[in-house]
């Protein structure tokens, strides 16, 4: 039986639309040069859905690769994400103009706050001239710091309410959730979700997700940290899961998932490469992996999913490192706080 090629999500008015169940993802750690070939060719494999964010800096490229590309808008599927400096309600629409505008598209499929802590700006004219990408400041980017330091300043209010309390302060992410659900009724995105967001974090919110619900929730998830919980949360309250990092991250004694026994002894018993078995076991779950290459065959074969064998999925369910002690992107150091 062949994997599903997409999977519905849930849009205003108790409608749905369908998202690709496989997607390709633009984060350009350590330079931007490969983004605009590698999406090209990501799209000229057969890749319709984009994994996009103001942060990554990469708009332009991105943007350059659908029109080279010549792939229809209506047949693709995108996705950005606004960083905690674009927080404040007030803030989010010129965030998405910036990416519309930087992408040269009029409308996005799919909008996520990157993550539940929200920064405080240098000032609403700064961030009207914020750029961002490898090599950018926190200064260019318009995100304030502490005097003397390059510290970041969080916005306790606009954070979300879990988050918050977990770092000692209270705070509700309740206002830029009401302002990122206005934007779909201006037709620049689609849908609205989260990313990062635990299952407390989307209790906080859910009471007010009916008309606009939150249509999916990005996390990283893998064998070694697969968040079993959350992700049974999200499909009992109709939020499909997109997993960056399906590969994971390599871990503090340089270990990596694609180069464990296991994965590697499924992949060939199985014909694939250790990306496409991994991939492959995301979309069996009913999840959407966010595999990123810059390499045209592993982009190919990333796409190319296909059914596991019930017991090399539960070989591959095995690899859970318990205690959440999988995670390979811990990003709280950068904002100073506690996340996960």
């Amino acid at each position: 039986m062949s994997l599903p090629a997409s999977f519905p999500i849930h849009i205003k008015d108790g409608k749905t639309i369908q998202i690709p169940s496989v997607g390709y993802g633009t984060w350009a750690a350590g330079g931007t040069g490969w983004c605009k070939d590698a999406t090209l060719k990501a799209l000229q494999a057969g890749y319709r859905h984009l994994d996009c964010a103001w942060m990554y800096g990469v708009d332009e490229e991105v943007g350059a690769a659908i029109q080279e590309s010549g792939i229809p808008r209506s047949e693709l599927f995108i996705t950005s994400k606004f960083w905690p400096h674009f927080g404040a309600p007030e803030n989010v629409k010129l965030c998405l103009d910036k990416i519309l505008k930087n992408m040269g598209l009029d409308y996005i499929d799919l909008l996520l706050v990157h993550w539940p802590v929200a920064l405080k700006p240098t000032s609403r004219e700064a961030l009207e001239k914020a750029v961002t990408g490898p090599g950018t400041s926190n200064a260019d980017k318009a995100i304030m710091v502490q005097p003397g330091t390059e510290n970041v300043v969080v916005d306790w209010e606009h954070s979300s309410a879990d988050f918050a309390r977990r770092n000692g302060h209270e705070g509700s992410f309740v206002p830029t959730w009401q302002a990122m659900q206005k934007l779909v009724s201006t037709g620049k995105t689609r849908a609205v979700g989260v990313s990062n967001f635990s299952i407390e974090d989307i209790k906080a919110i859910l009471p007010y997700a009916k008309d606009v619900p939150i249509s999916c929730n990005q996390v990283e998830a893998h064998p070694w940290l697969p968040n079993n919980e959350l992700i049974q949360f999200g499909k009992e309250h109709g939020i499909l899961t997109t997993c960056y990092s399906p590969f994971a991250g390599q871990k503090s004694d340089g270990a990596t998932l694609l180069q464990d026994d296991t994965v590697k002894r499924i992949a060939e018993k199985n014909g694939m490469d250790v990306g496409q078995c991994l991939q492959s076991w995301a979309v069996q779950r009913g999840t959407v992996p966010l595999g990123k290459s810059a390499t045209e065959a592993r982009i190919k074969t990333n796409l190319a999913v296909k059914e596991l064998p019930a017991e090399d999925v539960k070989a591959l369910d095995e690899l859970e490192i318990p205690d959440g002690k999988g995670r390979t992107v811990a990003a709280g150091g950068a904002f100073g706080v506690t996340i996960f």
